[in-house]
Parts: C-alpha cells; sequence; structure tokens
C-alpha cells in the first residue's frame, strides 16, 4: 500500500445530490501541488446513484490525486468511517461529511498543522453553519448539536478535564493513531437515530485522547456545514437531543478512570435529575407550552436521566443479537467482505433464463428473467444463507436496485434493443424483502423508467408469495404503484407452502409462477394444485401461469396436465449471461 500525506474520506449514505458539491470543491483545493493526497468515498450502502456519481467524477479527477470508491455494507457512520481508514494510503485521515463543503485551502492547512503538531492525534475544523434559511434566534444556543464549531481564531488544546472534544464532521486524525486505539466496533455503533443513538465520533475521539494523543481545535481548517431546514423542524431536532442524551452516560464513562465511575454514577444521576427539576420549575410542566428550544432542552435532559438504563438495556441486547447473528451466520465476515469487494469492482454475474412455451411450436420466450449472482463458489445452500444474511443487513435492496439499474441502462444504450422493446418478451426482475417494504422504491423505478426512456410494459417484478403474505400492505402498496406506472407483476414461488388465499386475494397480479413441488405426483401434487383454484376464485384472477424449476420431463408433463402453457428451468433452457442482444436459445422440451 503506498504511503502518501493526506487521505480526505467522505463517509455517506444516499448521498448522490450532495456528493457533487463536495467534490468540486476539493477539485479546487490551493497550494495542493507538492502535496500528496486522496480522495476515499464511503458509499455506507447508499440505495441512490452513489457509485455512478463516484464513478462519472473519476473520469474526469485530476491526475495528480486519486479519486477512490469503497462500499461499506453495513449500516453506520461509524462503519464508514473505519473501513476508510483501514484502506486509507495518507499518513493523516480528514473526514468530510457529504453535506460538509471545505474552503478552498482547507486541505493544505490540514496538512499544515498536522506537521507542525505531530503529538496531535486527532484535530477539528472550525464549522460554519451554511443555513437553507436564517437560523432563529432562539435556536443559536443548539448550534453545536448541529456540528457547529466556532471557537474563535486561535488554535487551542481540547483539555481532558473540560469534556470538551470536535465532532467527526472537518476532523483530521493520525491514522495509526486511529487503527491502534479505536475499537473496529464501537459500541455507539447505531443504524440511524432510529437506534436511539447517536456520538459514536466522539466515542472514536476519546480512545485516541485516553490513550494520550491530543485533541485540538485549529481555526484554519474551514468548513461550512449545509443544513437545509429539515434539520430545523421540532421532530428532527428533539429526535437529534434524544439520541445525544441516551448515549451521553457512556461517553461521560470512557471519558473517566475506572475507580472514578463507582463514585460518579450516583453523582452524574442527582445533578441530572436536579437540572431536570429547575428545568420543570421554570418552565412549567406542560409541554405544549414550552418554545423549541425548551422542548428540545427538556429532551436532552430526560434522555440524558435515562441514558445508563437504556445503554444497559442495549449492551443486553446486542451481546443477545451478535451470539444469534454467529450462530445464525457463521460466514458473516465472509459475506461482508465478499459483498464489499463485489459491489466496489461491480461484479455481480447477470444472467438470463427465458420463459419458453411447453410445446415445440412455442420458440421465441415468453419472458426474459433476470437472476443476478456473486462472484463465489459455494454449494446451494450456502446461497440460501447468503440471501437471508443479505435481507437482514438490508442488503437485497441494494443489489437489486443496482440489478434494476443494470437492466434499464443495458436497455437504454442497444439502440438495436431499443427498437425491438414494441416487439419483445417482458424482462422479469425479482425483488426482495426489501425491496417489498421499501415505501421509496416505486420512486426510484419510476425515475429510471423516465431517465432511460423505457415503456414501463415491457418490464415485469417478481414479489416472492411468502413475502406478500408475511406482509400484505407493503406487498399490495407495492404493486398498486407499479401496476399504475405499466409494469406487470408476478406472483413467484406459489404452492412453497399451503397458504390462506385471502391472505394475498386482492394483490394485482399478472402471472402466477408455480413452485415445482405442485408439479411432483411424488408429493401429490393434484391436492396442492387446489390452491390454485382457491387462489383463482378468491380474487377473480385471469393471471397467466408459468411453471418454474422444470428440470425433468415429468416435471413438464405435469405442467401440460394442469394446462399450464408456459414454463422455465433447464428442461426447457438454461440461463444465459445477459445481454441484451438476440441470444440463441436451447428449446428441446421433451
Amino acid at each position: 500500500m503506498p504511503s502518501i500525506d493526506l487521505t480526505v474520506a467522505i463517509p455517506t449514505y444516499n448521498g448522490s445530490k450532495r456528493l457533487p458539491a463536495v467534490l468540486e470543491q476539493l477539485k479546487n483545493q490551493i497550494d495542493t501541488a507538492d502535496l500528496s493526497w486522496e480522495v476515499i468515498v464511503a458509499d455506507n450502502n447508499s440505495r441512490d446513484d452513489t457509485a455512478a456519481v463516484v464513478k462519472q467524477y473519476q473520469q474526469q479527477w485530476p491526475s495528480g490525486t486519486a479519486l477512490r470508491y469503497t462500499f461499506v455494507p453495513e449500516q453506520g457512520a461509524a462503519f464508514a468511517r473505519q473501513r476508510a481508514v483501514e484502506i486509507a494510503w495518507g499518513r493523516v485521515v480528514a473526514f468530510l461529511d457529504d453535506d460538509n463543503i471545505p474552503a478552498v485551502d482547507w486541505i493544505i492547512n490540514v496538512h499544515r498543522f498536522a506537521q507542525a503538531n505531530p503529538q496531535a492525534g486527532a484535530f477539528g475544523s472550525q464549522i460554519h453553519g451554511d443555513f437553507e434559511s436564517p437560523l432563529p434566534e432562539e435556536m443559536k444556543s443548539m448550534a453545536c448539536f448541529l456540528a457547529i464549531v466556532e471557537r474563535g481564531h486561535k488554535p487551542h488544546l481540547y483539555e481532558p478535564r473540560k469534556k470538551i472534544l470536535p465532532p467527526g464532521a472537518g476532523l483530521a486524525v493520525q491514522r495509526q493513531a486511529w487503527l491502534k486505539h479505536v475499537p473496529k466496533r464501537l459500541f455507539l455503533n447505531h443504524k440511524g437515530k432510529k437506534a436511539g443513538l447517536a456520538s459514536e465520533d466522539l466515542e472514536a475521539i476519546l480512545h485516541i485522547q485516553k490513550a494520550g494523543w491530543e485533541i485540538w481545535y485549529n481555526p484554519d481548517m474551514v468548513v461550512y456545514h449545509r443544513i437545509p431546514n429539515s434539520r430545523l423542524q421540532e421532530s428532527y431536532l428533539r429526535s437529534l437531543l434524544r439520541c445525544v442524551g441516551l448515549s451521553r452516560f457512556y461517553i461521560r464513562m470512557l471519558g473517566t478512570r475506572e475507580w472514578q465511575r463507582p463514585l460518579l454514577v450516583p453523582a452524574y444521576i442527582a445533578n441530572d435529575i436536579r437540572r431536570l427539576a429547575l428545568h420543570y420549575i421554570k418552565e412549567g410542566q406542560r409541554s405544549e407550552q414550552l418554545s423549541l428550544s425548551s422542548s428540545c432542552a427538556r429532551e436532552y435532559l430526560q434522555s440524558t436521566i435515562a441514558s445508563p438504563f437504556f445503554l444497559l438495556k442495549k449492551a443486553f441486547q446486542s451481546q443477545v443479537d451478535t451470539r444469534v447473528e454467529q450462530l445464525r451466520f457463521p460466514k458473516k465476515d465472509f459475506y461482508l467482505s465478499s459483498l464489499t469487494q463485489t459491489f466496489e469492482q461491480g461484479s455481480f454475474h447477470l444472467y438470463c433464463q427465458p420463459v419458453m412455451g411447453v410445446t415445440n411450436h412455442l420458440q421465441t420466450p415468453f419472458q426474459k428473467e433476470l437472476l443476478v449472482r456473486l462472484p463465489l463458489t459455494m454449494p446451494a445452500e450456502s446461497f440460501q444463507e447468503f440471501w437471508a444474511f443479505a435481507e437482514h443487513h438490508h442488503l437485497a435492496g441494494t443489489i437489486d436496485r443496482w440489478v434494476i439499474s443494470k437492466v434499464f441502462h443495458d436497455l437504454k444504450i442497444d439502440a438495436s434493443e431499443a427498437e425491438r422493446l414494441s416487439v419483445s418478451s417482458q424482462y422479469s426482475i425479482n425483488l426482495s424483502q426489501n425491496s417489498v417494504l421499501d415505501p421509496d422504491l416505486p420512486n426510484f423505478i419510476d425515475s429510471k423508467l423516465i431517465q432511460q426512456e423505457l415503456p414501463a410494459q415491457k418490464i415485469c417484478f417478481e414479489i416472492r408469495t411468502d413475502v406478500a403474505i408475511a406482509h400484505p400492505k407493503a406487498a399490495l402498496r407495492l404493486t398498486n404503484a407499479l401496476r399504475e406506472m405499466g409494469c406487470s407483476i408476478t406472483l413467484d414461488s406459489f404452492g412453497t407452502r399451503r397458504i390462506s388465499p385471502h391472505r394475498i386475494s386482492q394483490l394485482p397480479v399478472d402471472f402466477i409462477k408455480v413452485n415445482p413441488r405442485l408439479l411432483d405426483t411424488n408429493r401429490g401434487f393434484k391436492a396442492y394444485a387446489n390452491q390454485f383454484q382457491d387462489f383463482l376464485r378468491s380474487n377473480k384472477s385471469e393471471a397467466t401461469l408459468i411453471a418454474k424449476g422444470i428440470e425433468s420431463v415429468r416435471l413438464l408433463e405435469n405442467a401440460r396436465h394442469l394446462g399450464i402453457s408456459y414454463a422455465q428451468g433447464y428442461q426447457l433452457s438454461r440461463p444465459q449471461i445477459w445481454s441484451v442482444k438476440p441470444a440463441s436459445v436451447d428449446t428441446s422440451v421433451g
């Protein structure tokens, strides 16, 4: 690994619209001709076009520096920062959030301060708020919670006894200090404010400070933090203050020595209760009469009191979850590293399996189902475990979006295919449980259809029957939205188990893919096949039936016996590497 002066790391989640401003400003940095530096975008399992934005900038990035992309599958800003530090080439790593716009001399000032202060393990920037609209006067006291740091025009040392530290935005760290002293998995790791936690950046800095490194404030490193109006709403601010308050007990304890903690715990709790009581006396008990700043202050005080109990519960639950995950996914580390590499290299394998007629005279594919595979060698049961793991970590939805973007893009760029779309077969894309539960997916699909100018009538989406049964409201919401666009819907793997037809009777289904167990005479397919009639009668469906998994002549004959006209499987045709060009299809049906 090469060694250079500085790495700029940008953790981001769904930052495709925010990243360009940051990258443009980094391109315009001054006085860096003699400096060796790079930029790493740490994509924290984004579901938008973040990867495409980085790829576009890589094509026009100045040759003197590197712009690198890394995919971070585990959700949480701490994971993204850790990954960036691990792969960084720079001796110093400087962090920017995707809404942080550095001054044009930010990089050179980071380098100069690091050179002049080798004892500084971490040092923070002066951060000004770039508000979408003016910040109300009563909210200026909460600016520090929005990562606004304006502490004068002279550098100063953050002394441990004062319990004040810089935020992660605009922070620079000595890479070796981070790698040696910051745990790979921080206690305050979280997946957003829904988890009730914050301050994982302070936890990392505290570990460096406790190891003997100095922490500094450098006002010459200027950053502008873009803050939209949505972050000034009461609901957001109260949620933010609640997360900071619930995390506070751990930060307090981490900043003290072990022998002090038994004495400080009751003292902290007593003082927090006193402060909350004074707040009630001063402001009154009725929360609806409080001003915005007072309401947020009360939320913070209440959460601080609850913090030790919340964190104790969190620690216990984390141990349980970790143990369960170890038992359920013993290959977790392998899956994470494989996904990271696959996303970074774009090395998913996309195959196309035709849906054919079950009689010899139907030679043209009725549909083309897209199948995604990782470049991994593993038995079938491991693939099942992998997909369960991917859904557990909300990665399956990211893979779905990659497939959608890839297929739509390929269809668009091939002019001959664009001309054939009006007469070609449909393209069918599987959706995972993550995608069914994602309320923003219809907007994503609609935007991609418009962007690539594709007719929605030629796109079909498949939803597994078990997912539709488990989440009927989400499945109905998604299918209605897709049908409104003009896309078709397939209910996949019908007959995997006995079902209650009324659970999915309202779904607007165009096709039903029959699980091969319904076609297996050795399992009594006639009894199971009654589910077809029950389902079709319950929603008056005219859905076309498609037999899947046709791996033998016997299954094919059973499909014909049931009156099914279409099927897919190795008995009819094998999956081929995806291409929008016409390909020869093996139609040697029995």
